[in-house]
């Protein structure tokens, strides 16, 4: 089981399932939504997804061209997980917001045409230009 939460602690969460994948993301919303050069990932069954405490989401239009919803902790801005239209049986938490960010292994590194030259991550990942092919949709 997984768990995380918000830095003030007002949201929490767990997941009962394992990671369906894990990556990082090189896009421009990414990048801003995390403050770096990438946002690092874990999607998960959205079913096994339980969250307490309130939660406020931004929506925007994915690399997709469809919505995506950015989740995050109102009182103090912890960006906690994604949904999206492409593939709404998923969510995608943000790595930062586990309690044990060292449980996952990425597996691949995508929208690397945004990624910043100075933003290299260690090891030895396949690498998409945009989206993979056949990908669920990381919100």
């Amino acid at each position: 089981m997984m768990t995380g939460g918000c830095l003030c602690g007002a949201v929490r969460y767990e997941v009962a399932a394992d990671p369906v994948y894990a990556g990082h993301c090189h896009c421009r919303s990414c990048q801003r939504a995390s403050g770096a050069g990438h946002s690092t990932y874990v999607g998960v069954p959205r079913a096994a997804l339980t969250v307490r405490g309130e939660t406020r989401s931004f929506a925007l239009t994915g690399g997709s061209g469809r919505q995506a919803l950015r989740h995050f902790c109102p009182v103090c801005g912890s960006q906690l997980f994604g949904t999206g239209e492409i593939d709404p049986g998923t969510a995608t938490l943000y790595a930062g917001s586990l309690d044990d960010p060292s449980a996952i292994r990425p597996d691949a590194a995508i929208n690397v045409a945004s990624r910043q030259p100075w933003d290299r991550v260690a090891g030895d990942l396949p690498e998409f230009a945009g989206m993979p092919p056949g990908a669920g949709g990381k919100a």
